[in-house]
């Protein structure tokens, strides 16, 4: 993969956003006679890939300009979350097909294979009789596992780019698991299930051996791994609490209080952590003890997270379909922007 882009460079390339925000999806595309980055061309400016509920597609946007570059459009409704190979060559869209997760229905049960060079749907990888599919993750050797949230099942497809069909579907022993945590290695999946109120530790790979539940709150939901894989973290939305579980053994060794209402949660290489206030529509940055260092607040209520994999820059996605492009060392937003309808999980494809 083509080197990382400058850090001072995409500060300054972003510049433009903070002084003069984009106000609505048509500036986001470009305008007559403007310099707009042509399309494919991530490799030569970073490029925030954006899931658009709402529109049923994927969009690509070019850092450097904030203008939109690219789009692919999804069948079904509300395809959701997505992941992106280590080569950067696919994108696999999950096909939740329910507004949220409280949204009655049977849900959707394709995996959507998306050419990122090509910026096509290239084929749709069938998983029914499972449906709502919406945690998606790839291990390091690009093995592709999927939640089905109504059958409570994690689906395996050993190797996604020619799969038909799943591999594999283990247990995860909840009710309800929305979102999950993946090992480097993929051994092992760390699942939230909102409705039993559990975290499931699962082997996708070891089927003999059954889930292991722990209980952080209530209605866990997002969640993350330390960069060592020793310790789980997990908000508890209804708790209002942030829970550390000693990932193996799955037996808590912390809980704080929250602001309420958090959806995501990312941790950094140095282990700190980004807490995603919805009810506040805020951010909260901890340190790696877990003390509140920073809230940095958003004018809209974030639904999905993602950092920049080598310059301080968080994106966070907001109901009002907008980015809120932060800047974690000066802890505050940078400037923002537009989108297409219901903006949601995002995967940055350095330049």
């Amino acid at each position: 993969m083509p080197p990382a882009i400058d850090r001072r460079l995409c500060l300054s390339g972003l510049a433009a956003l903070a002084f003069g925000p984009l106000t609505g999806p048509a500036r986001a595309q470009g305008a007559p006679g403007q310099n707009t980055p042509a399309q494919g061309a991530a490799g030569r400016s970073d490029t925030l890939v954006v899931m658009e509920k709402g529109d049923r597609a994927l969009s690509f946007y070019a850092l450097a300009s904030g203008r939109r570059t690219g789009r692919v459009a999804l069948p079904g409704e509300y395809p959701h979350e997505f992941v992106v190979d280590r080569s950067g060559t696919h994108a696999y869209v999950a096909l939740y097909g329910a507004k949220s997760s409280t949204t009655p229905g049977p849900g959707g049960d394709a995996v959507y294979v998306v050419d990122l060079a090509a910026q096509s749907l290239s084929r749709t990888i069938d998983c029914a009789p499972f449906r709502r599919l919406h945690g998606i993750r790839l291990d390091a050797k690009d093995r592709l596992l999927v939640l089905s949230e109504d059958r409570d099942v994690l689906l395996g497809i050993d190797a996604p780019e020619r799969a038909e069909r799943p591999d594999r579907a283990v247990p995860t022993g909840g009710i309800k698991g929305h979102l999950f945590s993946l090992s480097r290695d993929g051994e092992t999946a760390y699942v939230a299930n909102i409705l039993s109120n559990t975290v499931s530790r699962v082997r996708p790979f070891a089927p003999a051996e059954g889930p292991r539940l722990a209980a952080t709150g209530l209605w866990p939901e997002g969640n993350a791994l330390s960069p060592d894989e020793a310790t789980l973290y997990v908000a508890n939305r209804r708790s209002g609490t942030l829970t550390a579980l000693a990932a193996e053994a799955m037996t808590v060794t912390r809980s704080v209080p929250t602001r309420g209402d958090v959806v995501r949660v990312d941790c950094g290489p140095e282990g700190d952590l980004i807490l995603a206030n919805y009810a506040e529509k805020s951010l909260s940055l901890l340190d790696p003890a877990l003390k509140e260092m920073a809230v940095v607040p958003l004018g809209g209520a974030p639904v999905a997270l993602a950092r920049h994999p080598s310059s301080p820059l968080a994106f966070a996605a907001l109901e009002d379909d907008r980015i809120a492009v932060v800047d974690l060392e000066g802890r505050r937003v940078q400037g923002h922007l537009a989108t297409g309808r219901e903006p949601d999980v995002m995967v940055v494809l350095p330049g």
